[in-house]
């Protein structure tokens, strides 16, 4: 039996009806994750983090207590995990979670969990959610839908994120994971916008890729990813994720058989000009500032809800590991000059450039 195993899970339950939820990682997506938790009735959370300041803030924040080790945290027993933690950390504590009879949410991956991480979680009977926030949020649901009922076949696609890298977590020092290239700020945010894609168009089936550092910040780490994108159905599209650029922009469009539809996420407007459906209009869907926190919350409470058997959870593992293998298959595009297939046992190397040439 696995470390940590839920021997007593009916007799703990018939003891408290509270669900127990341990947040692994106190930083900013743990913050979130708490905030949003401790207002839903029927949960009772606590934190493991091995930072005494993340531990004392979320207990003078929220009243959550803290515990500085694992051990401690298992020793509580309990039922679901929410894993906040640094990106290269996520699997080790998946697989604990999935081996030990509990559910688990993980924040966005850049390595995906165990290829048969879904099926154990279906073994055992619990939820394994791989975070997937873009789908909750109101523009990309709507884009999502017009793509389904209104355009038709999707023939081509685009993407741009811009982010201001240096306004990101500011107060942070070098042991925030985006300082360093492994996890650096362009990679995890490929992955991350390639979630919001796979819902819109479906998984990637092949990929090539330019990496690079184009820009003049700090450090060693590629801060341009460009992307030439191939879906099942055979839709071509491009992603391109800059953080050396100062202008903020994350917006996309979608053209098919019926016409073209275009969104802005911080704007907040989707437009649609689809003859082939007699439909020509824009609108205001929310802007990113005014509905982000609601986008976190609806997240979390339809992992909770899937939990508790009255939803179920949109983004599968397989769907997970499709986005993390296109990661890998863009990074190694740039080294072999190649269009490369999107295979299931091709993760992410250490960082973008030792992957081995086959």
């Amino acid at each position: 039996m696995a470390a940590g195993s839920r021997t007593d899970v009916s007799t703990t339950r018939e003891e408290t009806s509270a669900m127990r939820v341990l947040q692994i990682g106190g930083g900013s997506m743990g913050t979130r994750r708490m905030r949003d938790l401790r207002v839903r009735p029927g949960i009772e959370i606590r934190l493991l983090d091995g930072r005494e300041d993340r531990r004392a803030r979320a207990l003078a924040a929220f009243g959550i207590v803290g515990f500085n080790s694992l051990d401690e945290a298992l020793a509580w027993d309990p039922e679901i995990f929410i894993v906040s933690t640094p990106p290269d950390q996520h699997s080790d504590l998946v697989r604990l979670a999935l081996d030990t009879g509990r559910h688990v949410f993980s924040e966005a991956d850049i390595w995906p969990s165990q290829p048969e991480a879904e099926a154990i979680a279906e073994r055992g009977g619990v939820v394994f959610a791989p975070s997937a926030t873009l789908l909750f949020h109101p523009v990309v649901e709507e884009v999502a839908r017009i793509v389904r009922h209104e355009l038709g076949a999707v023939h081509a696609f685009g993407y741009l994120l811009s982010v201001d890298a240096p306004s990101w977590h500011p107060g942070e020092g070098q042991e925030y994971y985006a300082r360093h290239r492994a996890t650096a700020p362009a990679r995890e945010m490929t992955a991350f916008e390639l979630i919001g894609l796979h819902g819109i168009v479906g998984p990637t089936r092949s990929v090539s890729g330019r990496v690079e550092k184009r820009g003049t910040l700090d450090g060693d780490a590629e801060d341009t990813y460009c992307l030439q994108l191939v879906t099942e159905t055979g839709a071509v599209g491009q992603l391109s994720v800059l953080m050396a650029s100062p202008q903020v922009a994350r917006r996309g469009w979608v053209a098919g058989e019926n016409g073209v539809v275009a969104f802005d996420l911080l704007a907040g407007s989707v437009e649609r000009r689809l003859p082939g459906a007699r439909t020509d209009d824009v609108r205001h869907i929310a802007d990113w500032a005014e509905v982000l926190e609601q986008v976190y919350d609806a997240e979390i409470s339809a992992f909770i809800s899937a939990v508790e058997g009255t939803g179920s959870w949109p983004f599968s593992g397989r769907a997970s590991l499709n986005v993390c293998s296109t990661l890998a298959a863009a990074e190694l595009s740039m080294l072999t000059g190649r269009h490369e297939t999107v295979r299931p046992g091709l993760v992410p190397a250490a960082h973008p450039t030792m992957y081995e040439i086959p």
